[in-house]
């Protein structure tokens, strides 16, 4: 019975460190992912507006020879060309946190991709009093998770509402949108079970663990069709 008990108790360390490695994995290829996209998003962008900086001079010169002729029309058309092109160019932030920025970008491009209409706010600073990948994945999980549940659904009613705010006293998140299918909540932890089967999938428990790490609260409730979940933490 004891060699039982110490077999089932290393069967249960191996999962969970297989599941930890996995996706600290997926977090460190989001990352990535992340930082690459916004390099080369500067870089085309930098790129983009030096042409225009060097095109100026000969808008100038198109605007100054339209102004004699009196043809406003064509000036209004030049300057929201150049408007246009400014505000192409605009890299996105979200907030001033790296990491975060870098899981927001991510999430926010696989929310556009599947024309799902994201209501962000985001109050993450550069430096945090918590552990800033495993704030991110959190933040990855929950984010995805909306996303997920929503995309499927008619376009009016796909979108997600996410709110993050890491300050120097205390952690928020939340996120709300809509459900159709039934959702089972766990009678111990109150959080939504796997579909799968089981208790929680794999982001589920990765968020309920960083909640007890920091004596957070966690919790969700269905309201009109609307799904909440909420983390809040006084730091």
């Amino acid at each position: 019975m004891f060699v039982s008990y110490i077999v089932v108790l290393r069967y249960m360390e191996s999962e969970s460190k297989k599941n930890l490695i996995h996706w600290e994995n997926i977090f460190l290829e989001s990352y990535i992912k992340g930082l690459e996209n916004q390099h080369y998003l500067v870089e085309r962008a930098e790129q983009n507006l030096k042409i225009l900086r060097h095109d100026m001079k000969h808008y100038s010169k198109m605007m100054d020879s339209l102004l004699d002729q009196k043809k406003y029309d064509e000036i209004r058309k030049i300057v929201r060309h150049i408007n246009e092109v400014i505000a192409k160019n605009k890299v996105t932030k979200y907030c001033n946190h790296l990491v975060i920025n870098s899981i927001l970008s991510n999430m926010m491009d696989m929310a556009a991709s599947l024309n799902i209409r994201v209501s962000l706010d985001a109050a993450v600073p550069k430096e945090i009093p918590i552990n800033e990948y495993e704030f991110a994945l959190v933040v990855a999980n929950l984010f995805e998770n909306a996303v997920h549940c929503v995309k499927d659904f008619e376009k009016e009613k796909r979108w997600i509402e996410v709110k993050i705010h890491c300050l120097a006293d205390h952690l928020l998140i939340e996120t709300k949108n809509e459900y159709q299918e039934e959702i089972v909540l766990d009678s111990i932890t109150g959080l939504p079970k796997s579909r799968k089967g089981g208790s929680h999938g794999l982001g589920m428990q990765s968020v309920l663990g960083f909640s007890e790490k920091i004596n957070a609260n966690l919790g969700c409730y269905l309201d009109n069709g609307i799904f909440h979940i909420v983390l809040f933490a006084k730091l």
